[in-house]
């Protein structure tokens, strides 16, 4: 115990580690407290969460918060609240302020507020709020505001990592739930005002900017597309032998009539030259891009070679639909 309580006394003043025990020949018998080994408490500094008015109680241990009510996006002259607005939140938070100080985290007796930007980790789950301004979001600006990103009830996730599992399927979905009975316009939203977009968008930003962002191509529709595509030069391949065969004849008969006449014997041999040129730089090479533009339809296009023989180049998802 007096090992214990001089292990304790020496890491909770000033967050030493099992290398300062070892350093300071204290002997280590068992899991050393305070240090982290083993998931026991890590001795951490002492900060205080400036919890805000509306918020009763809430859950803490060590650096992890449960915290719920009038929980605001940062200090307490942020979000909705700070104008009586009901806003009622829960915010679940690790690593306050984790990445301030260049990643040594806060001082030693620091008050602190939420935020968004140097917290290690959140869900935050509020009634009302502006959440791409709480979480510093680019938003798409073709759309006005009330739909989505202003005033509305809203659920941000963040953190270093953020993956969402279903063993059976995964599902994200906009717009309003069928079924429901809620009147003639459907399902409203948390206002109680009317959902006017029939199917809001989903937006897929990488690097929180609009530079860049276009609509998805449907699997089925650019398979489709690029099968006319296809035909068409398909067609064109077809064109252009015809008229090396068009050219091939002309140049045959001009052979055999240029035969008969004595100061024209050079044409025969030029048109002779010209036919096996014909064989091999226009029906042979027109003959072999037709048979590589088949492969490229069965490789890529073609739903029954596509998916059964190399499904790894089949431009169509088995996976992953969209509409």
């Amino acid at each position: 115990m007096a090992d214990e309580k001089k292990t304790k006394d020496l890491l909770t003043g000033s967050c030493k580690t099992v290398q300062n025990l070892i350093d300071q020949n204290i002997p280590i018998n068992s899991v050393p407290p305070f240090t982290g080994l083993f998931n026991t408490r890590i001795c951490r500094p002492s900060v205080t969460y400036n919890a805000p008015p509306g918020v009763d109680a809430h859950l803490q241990n060590g650096g992890a918060y449960i915290v719920f009510g009038q929980v605001p996006p940062g200090g307490l002259t942020s979000g909705y609240g700070k104008s009586g607005t009901p806003a009622e939140s829960i915010d679940l938070v690790v690593g306050r302020h984790s990445s301030a100080n260049d990643g040594e985290g806060p001082e030693e007796g620091s008050y602190i507020d939420n935020n968004f930007g140097t917290d290690a980790a959140r869900i935050y789950v509020s009634r009302l709020t502006d959440i791409d301004q709480a979480f510093g979001l680019a938003s798409d600006p073709n759309i006005k505001e009330g739909r989505g990103q202003i005033a509305r009830s809203a659920v941000g996730i963040k953190a270093d990592g953020v993956r969402i599992i279903g063993r059976e399927g995964v599902k994200i979905t906009t717009g309003k739930m069928r079924g429901g009975k809620f009147g003639g316009m459907g399902e409203p939203n948390s206002l109680g005002g009317n959902l006017s977009m029939i199917a809001p968008k989903i937006d897929l930003v990488a690097g929180n900017n609009y530079r860049d962002v276009q609509g998805v191509a449907l699997g089925e529709n650019t398979r489709d597309c690029l099968l006319e595509l296809k035909k068409r030069i398909d067609e064109i391949y077809s064109i252009i032998i015809s008229i090396g065969r068009a050219q091939d004849r002309y140049n045959n008969t001009i052979g055999i009539a240029c035969a008969k006449v004595p100061r024209l014997a050079d044409i025969p041999a030029a048109a002779t030259l010209a036919k096996a040129t014909y064989a091999i730089d226009i029906y042979q090479s027109a003959y072999q891009s037709r048979l590589n533009l088949n492969v490229w339809e069965m490789n890529y296009l073609n739903t029954k070679f596509g998916v059964s023989s190399t499904k790894s180049t089949y431009i169509v998802s088995p996976n992953v639909r969209t509409n």
